[in-house]
């Protein structure tokens, strides 16, 4: 439902003020920080219908009123002005992850420090999590005489490796033969297709060899499963303990532990909008709702990829940090994406 000017302002002033200082806000107070004169009396039934509304509440019968997670979605989504993030910050960003060699959980690592670090939260991502991926490249690193580590690097920007054991240490012939039964198999192929059962049919076709060759495909398809299958990165985990988290730090905690459910909180849109926001009640969990998530795509190519952001109070500055999220997942954006055009 459209506010009248008047009740935007008011709803932005009571916003603004509450996250800045956590407290709610009465009708005195509030005629001295609204850019324009009103009475007490106006404003008094202005917040009455705000409250009636469902915009405000109020925590205690003597108290002044706090934004209602519907309250603050309307300011993010209709009030919140554009910020950009500071120089200093786009630095720090630049600065720590201006490289990118095709790890990506080692990228979305660094980011996700940074990120904590900036806006003084958990902050979390998802590696990618498209199961479409292509093959761009398999290939063997001697570790040891006889281990040797199968790197795989897909379409989506992953970096995959196992080590696989052998027993006996590889000849050229072996070798020779992996690279020509992965350009023959692998290469191009999406990785959902290369299940356990191909990886075996592939090895039984190669004869008396089959029994050499088989660690390193079976450490192959572990490395394939693993780039079809998303993982959460959570950093800045303390955080939580420092802010109005605390009391269910614990219970976020456990939460991080799950990565399923992790996941589906994730990758649950909450709008049409590129930064995704889920307020209090939104998130599904009683323990969230004191907290906002606050998420954006980053994207291989024109893929969606994953998701990076924050878990933040609820009355956290989201003039600040929706940029901050917004920003980075733009510089890891285009950082994975350069990488995949490059290898093409």
């Amino acid at each position: 439902m459209e506010l009248t000017g008047r009740r935007e302002q008011i709803l932005s002033s009571i916003v603004e003020f509450y996250i800045a200082s956590g407290e709610p806000v009465g009708s005195k107070l509030l005629a001295e920080i609204l850019p324009f004169q009103v009475s007490s009396a106006t404003i008094r039934n202005e917040m009455a219908s705000l409250s009636e509304m469902g915009y405000l509440e109020q925590p205690h019968t003597s108290a002044g009123r706090i934004p209602s997670d519907k309250g603050l979605r309307y300011y993010v989504d209709r009030l919140l002005k554009g910020f950009s993030p500071s120089q200093s910050e786009m630095f720090r960003i630049g600065s720590g992850i201006d490289r990118f060699e095709g790890d990506t959980k080692r990228l979305l690592t660094q980011s996700c420090e940074i990120l904590s670090e900036l806006t003084g939260t958990a902050a979390l991502a998802t590696t990618p999590y498209f199961a479409n991926a292509l093959i761009r490249s398999v290939q063997l690193v001697p570790v040891e005489k006889r281990s040797v580590l199968v790197v795989l690097t897909t379409s989506a920007g992953v970096l995959q490796s196992r080590i696989a054991q052998l027993d006996s240490e590889p000849d050229y012939e072996l070798l020779e033969l992996f690279y020509r039964v992965a350009a023959a198999n692998f290469t191009g192929s999406v990785c959902a297709e290369l299940t356990t059962p191909r990886m075996q049919t592939i090895a039984a076709s190669l004869g008396e060899r089959s029994l050499d060759i088989l660690p390193l495909l079976v450490s192959l398809g572990k490395a394939v499963e693993d780039s079809a299958n998303a993982d959460v990165i959570v950093t800045g985990r303390a955080r939580l303990l420092s802010q109005g988290l605390r009391a269910h730090a614990a219970e976020m905690i456990d939460l991080f532990e799950q990565p399923d459910a992790m996941l589906t909180l994730l990758k649950k849109p909450s709008s049409e909008s590129e930064v995704r926001l889920t307020i209090g009640r939104e998130n599904g969990y009683r323990f969230l709702d004191d907290a906002s998530l606050i998420t954006c795509p980053y994207r291989a190519g024109d893929t969606e990829a994953g998701v990076i952001g924050v878990l933040a109070p609820i009355k956290t500055d989201y003039a600040h940090v929706i940029p901050l999220v917004k920003y980075l997942a733009g510089t890891v954006s285009e950082l994975i994406t350069t990488h995949i055009t490059q290898n093409e």
